[in-house]
């Protein structure tokens, strides 16, 4: 077993079967799946097998299908439903890669399962999940690779901080900002900005926030408040390298 998508299909009509309470069929079919309302999800992972690995399903057929299995109620709610499918997920990728690993050797752990954007440029596989007289449209795109194994010396210091004048720079003092989103706007529409305007940002409500030190991303999370001011709890940390890299452009 070579890739991640060969155990995600062995797994996961056993997996969504058990998650919905029926039989689920996994069926390869020619016709892509429409990016237009869309609920797309990125599982990362972390060890031998790493990077990220998507699934895109069809908003309206997702909701259809929690009904169908008595998950949900007929009312229509896409948060709801998209944090019942993360979970859904979760237990079938957990599957999936215990599998993956049991056959090829290559042990790897879900970092994170969050929505997101689906990405430009990358083809998504297209299947139909069946349950009962129910079928939904889905696409997965496998964006892991297999890295070699390290060599001892090399594992044991892997994502370490290089401690040579590291120690010099412990007590230096670094400007911390959350960026919630962001959006390009003409020069134009900016200039008509006035009180009561709303500016819309391309970034979901229920996405992580990014804490920026310098000019790179060191940690997302989501925002709290605390004694009456905002704060960042955080879910991701960026490797101990990435985050040393932030101070570069500040000296």
């Amino acid at each position: 077993m070579k890739t991640l998508i060969e155990a995600w299909l062995l797994e996961g009509p056993a997996g969504l079967s058990q998650e919905l309470a029926g039989t689920v069929k996994l069926v390869s079919v020619d016709q892509p799946l429409e990016t237009k309302d869309s609920f797309c999800c990125q599982i990362e992972l972390d060890g031998r097998l790493r990077g990220s690995f998507w699934v895109a399903v069809e908003t309206e057929a997702l909701a259809r299908l929690l009904v169908a299995a008595r998950v949900t109620s007929d009312e229509s709610d896409r948060e709801r439903d998209a944090l019942l499918w993360q979970g859904i997920l979760r237990q079938v990728a957990e599957k999936a890669v215990k599998r993956f690993g049991k056959e090829s050797g290559a042990t790897s752990s879900i970092q994170t399962i969050r929505e997101a954007p689906r990405p430009l440029g990358i083809a998504f596989s297209a299947y139909e999940i069946r349950f009962g007289e129910v079928s939904i449209r889905v696409g997965f795109a496998d964006q892991t690779r297999l890295e070699a194994e390290a060599k001892p010396q090399e594992r044991s210091t892997a994502g370490a901080l290089p401690t040579r004048g590291v120690e010099l720079l412990l007590d230096v003092e670094l400007e911390a900002s959350l960026r919630f989103g962001s959006k390009e706007m003409p020069l134009s529409e900016v200039l008509e900005l006035g009180p009561g305007d709303v500016v819309q940002l391309e970034r979901h409500v229920s996405d992580p926030v990014d804490l920026i030190v310098g000019d790179k991303i060191v940690a997302r999370g989501e925002v709290v408040l605390v004694n009456g001011n905002f704060g960042l709890r955080v879910t991701e940390v960026a490797e101990p390298k990435k985050s040393l890299e932030s101070i570069r452009c500040l000296f």
